[in-house]
Parts: C-alpha cells; sequence; structure tokens
C-alpha cells in the first residue's frame, strides 16, 4: 500500500480536487443544517475525552498530510483515526474520497468500498450539504442518474438554488423524466423569473415527450416576445414540419428569408424541406444559393454541404460535391471549416493523398498557423521528395508552431541529404531545445540520434555518445540508434557488454536486417567470440544483395574469418573489400592485411 497509492491518487485529480475542498466542507461544525424535519443523523458512538483527543489529534494530521500531498500518511493515519471513532463523518468522508481516488475506473472492489463510505458519510450527517453534492456526482460520474436524481431532489428541497436545480433539471432531461424536467423548469422560473433560455429549454422538454399543444404555445410565445429573434420563427416551422404540415413550414421559412435572406437557420430548413419534399431541382438550386453566397455564415456552408453529400451519396452518386466543393472554395473563405469538411469528403472518397494538397493551402491561406494542415502538406511534399517543398513547409511551420519538433526533424533531415551539413547542425540542435513532456518521444529520439550521427561523423564522440543515450532513453526501440549507438562503442571498445545487449535487440526485433546483423557479428567479433560472430557474418552476407555488399562488410568478415582458423576465405574477403571500396584509408588498411596476411 504505501508506495502505489501517490501515482494512482495523481491519475485521478478530479477526484482529488474534491478532497481538497473537503478539508473546509467535511467537519461537523462547518455543516449547514438541514431545514427538512425528517432527516436525522445516524446516533454515534460517545468517546472519552482521551479518545477524543486522540482522535482529534490523528485526523488533523491526516488533513495536513493531505494538504502536503502525502497520501499514504494521510490513509494511515485516517485508518487509525476511523479505528478510534468509525461514527466520525469527516474521518469517513475523507477516506471515501481517498478510495475512490485511488480506485480509478477500474478496482471495483475499492469503488464499492468508497461508495460505501461515501454514502455512509452521508448518513451520518445528512444536514452536510457537501457530502451529498459530492456522492451525487459520484453517481453521475458512473452513470447512474437516478440516484443522483434523488439526491439533487433533496438539496432542492432543502436550498433550490439556481444551480441545484440547473443539474436537476438536466438530470431529469437525461433520463427521458421530460415531465420532472419541466416541473423543474417552473420552479427555476419561480426564483430567476422567466426567461428566454428557460422557455427555451422548456420548448424541447415538450418536444421530448411529444406534448405538441404545449410546444406551439411556447414556441408562439417566443416569437411573440422576441420578434426579431427570428430563430424562434424557424423554430415553429420546424416544428410544423415534424407534424406533417410542410407547406405551413415552408411559409414560416420564406417569410423568414424575405426578411433576412442570409438567415442561417430558415436556409437550413429550407434545404431540408426542399430535399423531403423531392423538390430536386430546387434543392440543388438552393444548395449552391447557400454555399456560393459570400454572405452566408460558414455554419450555413458546412451544414447545407454535409447534407448535400449525404443526398447525393445515398443516390449513388458519391462525387457529386466535388464540382461544387472546388467553385466554392475558389472564394475567399471565414475560416476553415468548409475546407475541413472538404478534406474529409476527399480522404473518405480514398482519392490519392495529393489530392488533398490544393484544400489544405485553402485552410492554410485562412488560418496559416494551423499545425495540422501544414503537418499534411509536409507529408505530401515528403512522399514527392520535393524537398524545396519540405524546407519551405518546415521553415513556416518553426515560425508559426515553435514548439513542434516534427519540423526541426525534416529541415533537418533535408538539409543533410543536400549536404549542408552546419546548417542541419544549428536546426537539429535547435529543435531538441524544444523537446517537453509534450513532444513526441519517436520524433524528440529520432532527431536526437540524427544529431548523434552528424557529432561522430565530425570526430565529437563523447557528446555524439551522450546525444545516443538522451535517444535512447526516450525511445528504447529506436532500432537505428540503438545499432549506431552499439557500433561506435564497439569500434572504440567501449562498453561492449552493453553495446551487445542493444544490437541483440535490433537483431530480435529484425532478424533479417543486414545492417543489423553486421553490427552485432562485430561486437561478437570485438568479445572475441569467433565462432558466434561468423555465424552471424554468414547471415549477413545470406541477407544482402551482392551488388550492394560494402567493403566494410567484407573487411568485417575478412577479420572473423580469420580468427576462426580460416585464412584462405579471410584473404578472399579483403580483397573483394578493396575491389570495392572507394576509401583511401580503407584501402591502405586492405593491402596491409592482404600483404601480411593477417588484420
Amino acid at each position: 500500500m504505501k508506495n502505489s497509492w501517490k501515482y494512482r491518487m495523481w491519475a485521478h485529480s478530479c477526484l482529488l480536487v474534491v478532497l481538497l475542498l473537503s478539508v473546509g466542507c467535511s467537519a461537523p461544525q462547518s455543516a449547514q443544517k438541514d431545514k427538512d424535519a425528517t432527516q436525522h443523523e445516524v446516533p454515534r458512538r460517545t468517546l472519552s475525552y482521551e479518545q477524543q483527543r486522540r482522535f482529534n489529534d490523528l485526523y488533523l494530521e491526516a488533513v495536513r498530510q493531505r494538504e502536503k500531498n502525502n497520501y499514504d500518511a494521510s490513509y494511515d493515519l485516517l485508518t487509525g483515526a476511523l479505528e478510534l471513532n468509525p461514527d466520525a463523518s469527516e474521518a469517513v468522508f475523507d477516506m471515501a474520497i481517498l478510495k475512490l481516488a485511488q480506485a480509478g475506473a477500474f478496482d471495483t472492489t475499492l469503488v464499492k468500498e468508497g461508495d460505501s463510505l461515501l454514502r455512509r458519510a452521508v448518513d451520518l450527517a445528512p444536514a452536510n450539504r457537501f457530502y451529498k453534492e459530492t456522492l451525487a456526482n459520484e453517481l453521475i460520474r458512473r452513470a447512474d442518474f437516478k440516484g443522483a436524481t434523488q439526491l439533487y431532489e433533496e438539496l432542492a428541497a432543502v436550498e433550490p438554488s439556481e444551480e441545484t436545480l440547473g443539474t436537476l433539471m438536466k438530470l431529469y432531461e437525461q433520463t427521458g423524466n421530460f415531465q420532472g424536467a419541466i416541473q423543474t423548469i417552473n420552479r427555476l422560473e419561480d426564483i430567476v423569473g422567466p426567461n428566454e433560455d428557460l422557455a427555451l429549454e422548456k420548448f424541447q422538454m415538450y418536444i421530448g415527450q411529444k406534448d405538441d399543444d404545449h410546444a406551439y404555445k411556447t414556441i408562439e410565445d417566443l416569437c411573440a416576445e422576441y420578434p426579431n429573434e427570428l430563430k424562434y420563427r424557424v423554430l415553429l416551422g420546424d416544428l410544423y414540419f415534424q407534424n406533417g404540415h410542410p407547406e405551413q413550414a415552408a411559409m414560416v421559412y420564406r417569410d423568414v428569408l424575405t426578411s433576412e435572406p442570409d438567415n442561417a437557420f430558415a436556409q437550413i430548413s429550407m434545404l431540408a424541406y426542399y430535399n423531403q419534399t423531392h423538390q430536386d431541382s430546387l434543392y440543388q438550386q438552393m444548395v449552391r444559393e447557400v454555399v456560393l453566397n459570400p454572405q452566408t455564415q460558414s455554419d450555413a456552408k458546412v451544414e447545407a454541404m454535409r447534407g448535400y453529400i449525404g443526398t447525393t451519396t445515398q443516390k449513388g452518386d458519391s462525387l457529386a460535391a466535388l464540382p461544387l466543393f472546388r467553385e466554392a472554395l475558389d472564394q475567399p473563405q471565414a475560416d476553415r471549416s468548409l475546407a475541413e469538411l472538404c478534406a474529409y469528403y476527399v480522404a473518405a472518397l480514398n482519392m490519392p493523398v495529393d489530392s488533398l494538397a490544393p484544400i489544405m493551402n485553402k485552410i492554410l491561406e485562412v488560418e496559416p498557423d494551423y499545425k495540422q494542415a501544414r503537418l499534411q502538406l509536409l507529408q505530401i511534399a515528403i512522399n514527392q521528395q520535393n524537398q524545396k517543398e519540405v524546407l519551405r513547409l518546415c521553415r513556416e511551420g518553426i515560425n508559426y508552431s515553435p514548439s513542434e519538433i516534427v519540423f526541426y526533424y525534416y529541415e533537418g533531415a533535408t538539409l543533410l541529404q543536400q549536404d549542408r551539413t552546419e546548417e542541419a547542425l544549428k536546426v537539429l540542435y535547435e529543435g531538441i531545445s524544444r523537446i517537453d513532456n509534450e513532444s513526441d518521444k519517436e520524433t524528440a529520439s529520432d532527431m536526437l540520434s540524427m544529431l548523434a550521427d552528424i557529432e561522430h561523423e565530425k570526430g565529437r564522440h563523447e557528446k555524439a555518445f551522450s546525444l545516443y543515450k538522451q535517444a535512447a532513453d526516450l525511445n528504447p526501440n529506436n532500432l537505428l540508434c540503438l545499432n549506431n549507438y552499439a557500433y561506435f562503442l564497439s569500434l572504440e571498445r567501449r562498453n561492449l557488454d552493453q553495446a551487445e545487449a542493444m544490437s541483440r535487440k535490433t537483431v530480435d526485433a529484425e532478424p533479417q536486417n543486414s545492417t543489423y546483423l553486421d553490427t552485432y557479428a562485430w561486437i561478437l567479433y570485438q568479445n572475441r567470440r569467433y565462432q558466434q560472430a561468423r555465424i552471424y557474418i554468414d547471415q549477413t552476407l545470406k541477407h544482402t544483395p551482392n551488388d550492394e555488399v560494402s567493403a566494410t562488410l567484407y573487411l568485417h568478415a575478412g577479420d572473423i574469418y580469420y580468427r576462426c582458423g580460416d585464412r584462405r576465405k579471410a584473404l578472399a574477403f579483403w580483397r573483394k573489400a578493396l575491389n570495392v571500396s572507394s576509401d583511401k584509408k580503407q584501402c591502405a588498411q586492405l593491402r596491409r592485411k592482404i600483404q601480411r596476411r593477417r588484420p
């Protein structure tokens, strides 16, 4: 119990907020007295003076430890306090919160224990609103809306505040008890007075319980009271339409559009009317009018196109919306919403990824700091091997999203491909300075490993090894990093056991990767395990096409075979190495081996 508590506590900080709040609310003397005379506290046992003093000491120390985030200690102290006085509601409540916080969503035993303790705290101190609210909110979290509703009814009976009644209304709505919700709205109106929001809520409840008469009355009252709020007129039209009066609905929609031609609510409802009454030509004409009108709100354009996609797809023409999307996106956009819908549409059609490029560019035109669009364009540029575009996108990405390390990684990698090593170093070092807990660990590890490769090539080996270690720590499964780290350690005959373990991991993961096999064979050679080394160098040669065998691989094979006693084959491998090597230093080394007939 001692070592496991703190980690799991932090994983459920939402309950710990409740725990911290309980400092001021859990003590019996701070509880409000319940106005409901039918509620009685459970009889408590009587403690001696010494027992009460000891309990107080333990409980207060538990609170103090909790404030210091020492949850293990707080748990132990509460356990001791409850052994002295199991009926102390404040200690029972705090123990309940600790258990529920530890349990999370998976430990059903602790959940039951915490729930039982929380209910007992409420029984011990029924006048304490905080205990009851905490239990109710815990029940809501577990989707026990019926139990939560009962508790909020009790709370509202004592103190019918706007917040309490608002929560109660939502609970009734959640459970489909529309009549209960309406009654609660009436109680709210008694407190805050009738208002637009409550009337609209009541209208929705009448719709839910199919009480058309009251629904009509409510929305008509809203139309009369707020004549300039045309959305209520549209809702009245929708009610007509839903109840089988399409022509009356259309009259309302047309009336609204006459007053306000760009009213988004009326436009969408009119589209639904045309579509569902099979007036296809009028439907298509209005979709175009809505989507291509610069004055139309973005939400209305998106809703119109979403409906158009569904309608045309249902009729078997899944590509019908594409020309209209292109026409609409040729116009200036207020935001990215229509372009994003187009991107989802194109992706759903399984069109080539490249076809997303103009859409993503349109998004960036409207919202240049939208990272996801730029990352999509970057992927397209990488696939096309368009280095110029990769560099442009990465530099812009760094300017707009300086904490996104992907841009540093690909800019650095592209600069390296162009032999611009010093520029690559500068970008990569800038990138690793941005690594934090939010960074993608695989990308961060790859960037550190790439930087280590450069530093090693420049002869700064200690710096390289430090970077390799950081990369491996961030991502222990970065095989390329592990391979290079292990190989360069073996070249200096340093930490060979560590190098062997890292190299073995790469071979286990990819047993036919000739690069990893060669590294492992060479490390075994450095550890003087020559027969094992020969097995792996043979595997390396087996999995490497003849025209891809490097001089270094032949050199390694020659050295290994020599130590295994096969000097004839060793000489043959060294000669092959000399034939394919273009490195002057390596060629000189090979000539010495061949001349001396030994490594």
